[in-house]
């Protein structure tokens, strides 16, 4: 695999955030009941709740709104379960705060929505950004659109999405990966001119700066998270666009490199057919495209951060 277009040319200058198939998280939809929570959030409810809301609860609600969609475990994963701890108290935590955020409608769950697992409850429930929490945001000047309601093939999406930006962060715990940024969308798009002044917009899934602990450089990823569902024409038209946008060379001059794009795949087959897509695309395709299937992904990132 070549190296990422994006190493060693950057040097790090701070640090800072379907269907399902083979290889992507099982989606299921049980009729979960979601907790009672407050039907409406006046104005001097919100104060109140602008007092209360913690450090951790305040990042929870800031991860929320770059990802979208998290499942409650995937939130204890990421904020509660530390290394060295009891993992059966800090997920009991979790839970309870989860609950309290919630019912004080920072977060919402889905109606009618869980997520894999076979237990159920509060595990499998999917969180989204709730009323308090986009005004909450709003005052921070963060216009955080709440979700309406989401199909199946969405949320697929998007979970897998937050359960990659979950997995980056237990790799970074660990120590064997930085993760400098994560910018999700809209944030991780960019709009550029095409041929003949066409006013066109690269759509990425995710954008990563990553480097191996201590490393003066980063790799940059531009990530799409292909769940099988969009035709071999669909997959070349996406390539051709990053192509165009490399060719503009807007995100040379404001960044000085270009990131390698990655497609993740959920199995060997689709990772094929798609290989099979970008094998027939001219130069750069070659140097700019990889493939790996989800499994693989941080091991890659990893590995790519320490070439």
């Amino acid at each position: 695999m070549t190296r990422p277009l994006a190493q060693p040319v950057a040097q790090i200058p701070g640090r800072g955030l379907s269907r399902s198939g083979p290889g992507f998280p099982l989606v299921r939809t049980p009729k979960d009941s979601p907790p009672t929570r407050l039907s409406r959030v006046s104005a001097a409810r919100l104060e109140r709740l602008a007092a209360d809301l913690g450090e951790q609860d305040a990042s929870v609600l800031a991860f929320i709104a770059a990802a979208r969609l998290a499942t409650g475990t995937q939130l204890v994963r990421r904020f509660w379960l530390k290394e060295g701890g009891n993992p059966d108290r800090q997920a009991r935590n979790g839970r309870r705060a989860l609950k309290r955020l919630s019912d004080w409608r920072v977060l919402d769950p889905l109606p009618g929505r869980g997520r894999g697992g076979t237990r159920g409850g509060s595990d499998t429930i999917i969180y989204s950004v709730g009323a308090a929490g986009a005004r909450l945001l709003a005052r921070r000047g963060l216009d955080r659109r709440r979700l309406g309601t989401p199909g199946d093939r969405h949320i697929s999406h998007t979970l897998t999405i937050t359960e990659l930006l979950v997995r980056l962060h237990e790799a970074e715990a660990t120590g064997v990966l930085e993760c400098i940024e994560a910018q999700t969308e809209p944030e991780c798009w960019r709009a550029f001119l095409g041929a003949m002044g066409a006013r066109l917009t690269l759509k990425p899934d995710l954008l990563l700066r990553v480097a191996a602990p201590g490393s003066d450089f980063e790799t940059r990823w531009a990530v799409e998270m292909d769940m099988a569902t969009e035709s071999p024409s669909t997959i070349r038209a996406k390539a051709q666009r990053y192509l165009e946008h490399y060719r503009s060379g807007r995100e040379q001059q404001e960044h000085g490199v270009y990131p390698k794009v990655l497609w993740v795949v959920p199995d060997a087959r689709r990772a094929e057919q798609i290989m099979g897509v970008l094998a027939r695309l001219p130069a750069p395709a070659e140097r700019l495209f990889s493939v790996c299937q989800f499994h693989d992904t941080t091991a890659l990132l990893i590995t790519e951060a320490r070439s």
